[in-house]
């Protein structure tokens, strides 16, 4: 995917995330139908972070999280334009059987598509994550029982199985897991095993971890990851951190990132990074999907950031794109960002040199917290385009957003968002979120 079509497609829904996993799909040019995931994600430089004891940890609450999508848009596929107009529900509980010890953890969806027919049937259910949770409250362990999502560095998966944490031992920790490899969004079990885990140090100014992850499948070996990621802080003006996984079966890296911040004089803040990234990698060896097309790419980029007042800053940054196939694309920009109670509100400008066409964005967004438990924002990006793709000149994307806590532990969110543009067409999103915890 070249940099054009992950701009679009990501900021069609500027913070909704049911529409943001469709720029994640890969294929802008082919009807898209997002999916809303409860997966967890990965930060963008996870430290290896330990769990915490399990006398923090031990307690979880009761919550209730509800979240309803409804959209409608088109999607143009060279003379052929389809219109969508699908409804996602996300469910996610956790629900405390043994106070401080044992709790069950779940999150489902359901998704039907009114008037186009995405799969083999319009509905489409599944759990993302269902499983116990026991923490004793004596010992730095945690147990997980169920189909779960580890996040393990390279070992990342989604299973049928056990999942086992370690921590607190004299600054080391393990996690490990194992079971049977499940695609829960393709109703497709494949079966065989399953295994990973991650070992790793941390304290206050240093921390390294080496992971792995193993699936075989009918006596072939679908995925296997090897990784290692640590960082460092010398000194509080000096963060740097690295991260390099390799593909066992592609013989080749797969994600790898290289950065430093600095901050040498009050309110002055340097950023560098260097990254690579090929997402056929992270697709099983075993699956038909394998075969299709993957845009690899490396990135290099740079931030120069300075605090004007306490509340205001300005900052200057520039990315290089260089793709396997594409060539190479550019990014540059400036922003600026206010954040004083009960405001925040920020104005980025970029400039793209991409292919097919090069474009400017124009990006406005504030965001205020009211009485009595209300809030709103809004999200504006503007895009120019020096050319014209596929008729477009211009596309613009909205976002509107506000909530209010009902009652004690009770939040309830409404939002909207609109887009117009070349790859998606008249587009309309809304989302009621109501959330609810003890």
């Amino acid at each position: 995917m070249n940099l054009l079509k992950l701009f679009i497609l990501s900021s069609a829904l500027v913070l909704s995330p049911a529409v943001l996993m469709a720029a994640q799909s890969g294929t802008p040019d082919v009807p898209v139908i997002p999916v809303p995931s409860s997966l967890p994600v990965a930060s963008e430089a996870p430290a290896p972070s330990p769990l915490p004891s399990s006398t923090a940890t031990a307690a979880p609450s009761y919550s209730l999280n509800s979240s309803t999508y409804l959209s409608t848009y088109q999607v143009g596929t060279g003379t052929t334009t389809n219109n969508y107009l699908p409804l996602y529900e996300d469910l996610n509980f956790k629900y405390p059987v043994l106070k401080h010890t044992l709790s069950i953890e779940a999150s489902g969806w359901l998704n039907y598509d009114f008037l186009t027919s995405q799969y083999t049937h319009r509905t489409n259910t599944d759990f993302a994550y269902a499983y116990l949770n026991y923490t004793p409250q004596q010992l730095p362990l945690r147990i997980k029982l169920g189909r779960i999502y580890s996040y393990f560095g390279s070992a990342s998966d989604q299973y049928d199985g056990m999942e086992l944490m370690v921590d607190n031992l004299g600054g080391f920790g393990i996690d490990g897991f194992v079971g049977s490899e499940v695609d829960s969004e393709l109703h497709n079990t494949p079966g065989g095993v399953t295994t990973g885990g991650r070992l790793f140090y941390n304290d206050a100014y240093f921390g390294v971890g080496g992971s792995m992850m193993y699936a075989a499948n009918n006596d072939s070996v679908s995925q296997e990851r090897w990784g290692v990621d640590g960082w460092i802080r010398p000194v509080n003006m000096v963060y740097l951190f690295g991260r390099y996984y390799y593909d066992m079966v592609d013989k080749r890296a797969y994600d790898g990132t290289l950065k430093i911040s600095l901050t040498p004089v009050k309110r002055l803040f340097l950023d560098a990074a260097y990254g690579l990234f090929n997402p056929a990698s992270l697709i099983d060896k075993t699956s038909i999907f394998w075969v299709f097309n993957t845009e690899s790419y490396r990135n290099i980029n740079g931030d120069i950031g300075y605090r004007i007042l306490d509340n205001l800053s300005l900052a200057i940054e520039g990315t290089k794109y260089m793709y396997s196939s594409y060539g190479n694309s550019y990014s540059y920009g400036a922003r600026l960002n206010y954040d004083k109670l009960p405001y925040t509100a920020g104005l980025e400008l970029d400039k793209v040199d991409s292919n097919p066409t090069d474009y400017l964005t124009t990006r406005v967004y504030v965001a205020r917290n009211f009485a009595m438990g209300f809030y709103a924002n809004i999200d504006v990006i503007y895009a120019s385009y020096l050319g014209i793709l596929n008729g477009y000149r211009h596309s613009i994307t909205g976002h509107v957003a506000v909530g209010k806590s009902l009652v004690r532990n009770l939040k309830l969110t409404l939002s909207g968002d609109s887009l117009d543009g070349p790859y998606v067409r008249h587009g309309g999103f809304a989302m009621l979120s109501l959330k609810y915890s003890l």
